[in-house]
């Protein structure tokens, strides 16, 4: 009924978006950059911080593809629920290795270690994103320490990046925050990247008429705070009312009844 009556291809705001509906915004389009300098400058580890929502998974994706056209080898694994021996096998059979089913910790450590050395010598980068980092176990966090120190040859191409949220990150060990070569924070979009991500979906899905007027635009931003899993959700939900009422543009009370109904907590004011 929704696409009908908006006259759109498909869905414009899937929340679990692919790389192909990621949203050019200026922060994310830095925290691309840090993340390609990390590579490049061929550092250790880094972390990409910020809070549920911002779009840290998303970056990594879109990192992932980028750094993959770039010819490194690219491994992305999500830490949530993982163990260490699941872990290990997912990046050895991540970076090619062929690992067998029930291959140990210890076997699983030495293909992946053999592998990095082996990119080394033949110039390709290594890079392991790990994403919901600050769900990690410390068993697995404890062999994250000794990834990062693998391969001390000064012209080793092994980056690391861990995703989290800012409370996790503070809680990790010292060991690992010293390790750290550089941290990249995501914020929430600023009011111009939460109206231009609302339009550009909408256009990308086929309708090409305005279908949100400028305050209704506004109340996304206002009250999804600028974060972009609730700007998309906001603006989805929005969408759903007006069409079950049948109307042809949306407002503001349309988008503050949406947001009543996903029964959000209020963002805290702008000083």
């Amino acid at each position: 009924m929704q696409l009908d009556h908006w006259g759109l291809d498909r869905p414009p705001f899937a929340v679990a978006g692919g790389v192909d509906q990621f949203y050019p915004s200026a922060g994310h389009d830095e925290a691309l950059a840090r993340l390609d300098y990390l590579v490049d400058t061929r550092r250790r580890l880094g972390v990409l911080v910020g809070e549920a929502g911002v779009g840290k998974s998303l970056t990594l994706r879109v990192a992932a593809r980028r750094l993959a056209r770039q010819g490194a080898a690219v491994v992305a694994i999500d830490a949530t629920g993982t163990g260490t021996r699941d872990f290990f096998w997912q990046l050895a059979a991540g970076l090619g290795t062929a690992p067998r089913d029930e291959a140990e910790v210890g076997r699983l450590w030495r293909l992946v270690a053999d592998r990095v050395v082996e990119n080394r010598l033949a110039q390709v980068a290594t890079v392991l994103l790990v994403d919901d980092a600050g769900q990690a176990g410390p068993d697995v966090f404890t062999h994250l320490v000794r990834l990062a120190r693998l391969d001390p040859s000064p012209a080793a191409r092994w980056t690391i990046v861990l995703a989290a949220e800012a409370a996790q990150a503070a809680r990790w060990s010292e060991p690992v925050r010293e390790l750290v070569d550089l941290r990249i924070d995501l914020g929430p979009w600023s009011e111009e990247d939460s109206i231009g991500f609302v339009q550009t979906a909408l256009v990308d899905a086929g309708r090409f008429d305005p279908v949100f007027d400028d305050d209704a635009l506004r109340a996304i931003h206002e009250l999804s705070g600028g974060v972009p899993r609730r700007v998309a959700r906001l603006a989805e939900f929005a969408l759903l009312a007006g069409a079950a009422a049948e109307m042809q543009s949306l407002d503001a009370a349309t988008v503050h009844a949406a947001f009543d109904e996903l029964r959000w907590p209020a963002p805290e004011p702008a000083y």
